[in-house]
């Protein structure tokens, strides 16, 4: 049986194994721990089934919907994953009525997480207006909810869109919050993208460029040994844009780069093609792992190329 501590917890990147006749919340946190490794064609086929089979209690629907959408967005597609976010919604408002519970399995955190998916869904097709008003609706339900997952997303997605809207510094509160209460959450996959989400705000506020290289290194490399591979190439881009931009500026070039070699983890050299390749390594890894659909969604938003090969 997948433990919640697998899904949610100190241990993301447990084997996964799903008995005949599993319970469907059983099944559900199993497609959320394929999905923290990227092992999304097996997630894919486990929510889809949650959402076709006949007696899956609608709020554990909502949730194989939500997560679906998730998986589907971590790949670059919005849009699909805008639909299955609508779904979710609907699903959760016809659920019966429950008390909202600390592990968030309830009708209630699913409904929070789809508005905060819908509005994630916004971001990323360059919808801010919708973005926010989604995130105003979220914001009071999830503040409500005793589990600490809604809050936690409702910090990542308001982060991301304060950094569209090109308001860096106000990114930087709510990716914090995010952080500290997955930190306070004990979840190693929360806090590893916290760390991250946290640290692309505070450099693109003008933070110090060789602390978010080290701290986007460090997340990349914690992540790739617990095998959750769909953070390990975010983390390895978002260090070499930072690098990227360090070096790019036309005052404190060299001291940056100085800096960002000296304290970059293991003392490897810092450099934003070899980030670049070890996340396109990554990526050709989790593209062999995919469904067609979603290989497809990894190819046109990453621009792999036909034929990549799978290592």
């Amino acid at each position: 049986m997948t433990r919640p501590d697998a899904a949610f917890g100190g241990d993301p990147g447990a084997p996964v194994r799903v008995p005949p006749g599993a319970p469907p919340a059983q099944r559900w946190l199993a497609a959320v721990v394929l999905g923290g490794q990227g092992r999304y064609a097996a997630a894919v086929a486990l929510l889809e089934e949650l959402l076709a089979a006949p007696g899956v209690p609608r709020a554990v629907a909502a949730h194989a919907a939500v997560t679906l959408a998730s998986h589907r967005r971590q790949l670059g597609g919005h849009a699909v994953a805008r639909r299955y976010d609508a779904l979710g919604l609907r699903l959760a408002a016809a659920a019966p009525a429950d008390t909202p519970v600390t592990a968030g399995t309830d009708a209630a955190a699913a409904r929070v997480d789809a508005l905060v998916g819908l509005a994630a869904d916004a971001v990323g097709t360059g919808d801010p207006g919708a973005a926010e008003r989604l995130l105003r609706r979220a914001a009071p339900l999830a503040a409500d909810h005793p589990s600490w997952r809604p809050a936690v997303r409702l910090g990542w997605v308001r982060a991301e869109l304060a950094l569209l809207r090109g308001a860096a510094a106000a990114a930087v509160a709510p990716a914090r919050d995010a952080l500290e209460r997955a930190v306070d959450a004990g979840s190693v996959r929360h806090v590893l993208k916290s760390r991250i989400v946290h640290a692309v705000a505070r450099s693109a506020a003008g933070g110090d460029p060789a602390e978010a290289v080290a701290v986007l290194d460090a997340a990349a490399d914690e992540a790739e040994r617990l095998g959750l591979l769909p953070l390990v190439w975010p983390a390895r881009y978002a260090a070499a844009d930072v690098v990227e931009r360090a070096t790019n500026d036309p005052v404190p070039a060299n001291e940056h780069a100085a800096r960002t070699a000296q304290r970059s983890v293991n003392g490897r050299t810092s450099d934003a093609p070899r980030r670049r390749h070890a996340g396109m390594t990554t990526v050709s890894v989790i593209n062999g792992r995919c469904d067609s659909l979603g290989r497809r969604l990894m190819r046109e938003s990453v621009g792999l190329p036909d034929g990549l090969p799978v290592t």
